[in-house]
Formats: structure tokens, sequence, C-alpha cells
């Protein structure tokens, strides 16, 4: 990659929380504007975007000097690129910013339907243990040995599940 700054790449839209989200410094990028502008715009219509989930800003070092960033929601990001000028290049971007929104909110239910298939299955398969076990002390053997086994899955799945489930 030479000539190339691998830092340089940032996705248009990243997962923080089991959350979609776009930077700041993504969209003015994709925009064509300057970040501190759009940072600007923010801050002028932070009342109208925080109906939509509370604005997050962080700190972020850029060429040794830290540069404050958003971190905008599916429907903040909307709501602020549809206040922006629009030219041929800029609607490209818009469109693939919303495109990228609606890919990624596909990819966290997908895992969220797999993570919930999985704990379906492996309590299945305790409660299975259990009715095996009321059948002969032999059996019951088997299911001390396989309990904790099948405890500690379960309760791996129900904690990635959990940050994917919504807060409401």
């Amino acid at each position: 990659m030479k000539g190339h700054d691998v830092h340089t790449f940032n996705p248009l839209v990243v997962v923080v929380g089991g959350e979609p989200l776009a930077s700041s410094e993504v969209i003015a990028k994709g925009m064509k504007a300057k970040h501190k502008s759009v940072i600007q715009l923010i801050r002028h219509n932070a009342g109208v975007l925080g109906e939509f989930g509370t604005l997050a800003f962080e700190m972020r070092k850029s060429g040794g000097r830290p540069t404050e960033i958003a971190l905008l929601n599916e429907q903040q990001a909307a709501l602020l690129i549809s206040m922006m000028r629009n030219t041929p290049e800029v609607l490209t971007f818009k469109a693939s910013l919303i495109r990228e929104f609606f890919r990624m909110r596909d990819a966290l239910q997908q895992r969220s339907v797999n993570l919930w298939q999985q704990l379906q299955t492996a309590i299945a398969q305790e409660v299975e243990s259990k009715v095996r076990a009321s059948f002969g002390s032999h059996l019951m053997l088997e299911r001390k040995k396989e309990k904790p086994h099948l405890t500690q899955a379960i309760e791996r799945l129900e904690a990635e599940i959990q940050p994917a489930l919504p807060l409401h």
C-alpha cells in the first residue's frame, strides 16, 4: 500500500454498543464540507437532532490536535444530511450512507436472530439433559458433567443477545 496511509480509511457506519453510528468526520468528508462546519451545524440543530436520541460527542487526536467528533445514529445522520446542499457527488454520498445504515441494521438483526437460535438450542439441550437425568443415576452423572457447559453456553448467549435488544 505504498503511498497510502492505512489510517485514512473510515467506514461510513460503525457499530458502537450495538448501534450503527456515523461520525461527523465521515459525513463532512462525504459531503465535501469542512468538519468544523458540520460540527457547527450539529450544535446549531442539537435540539431537533436530540429528538432522535442523545447526541454523542468524543474527542479524537487528529494530526496532533484534539478534534471534537459527533457520532450520529441513523435518524440523526439522515436529518443532518437533509440539511446540507446537494450536488451530484453529495447525492451519491447521501444514498451510500443511507444504504450502509440499512445494511448494518440488517446485519445486526441477523446476528441477533442467530444468537437467539443458538440460545434456544442450548436451552433445549439443558432441558433434555434434565429429563434424561430423571431416568436413573447413571444418566444423572452425565447431567452433572453436561450442566456446567450448558449453563455457561446459555449465560454467554444471553449476554451477547442483551446489548442487541432495543432500549425502550
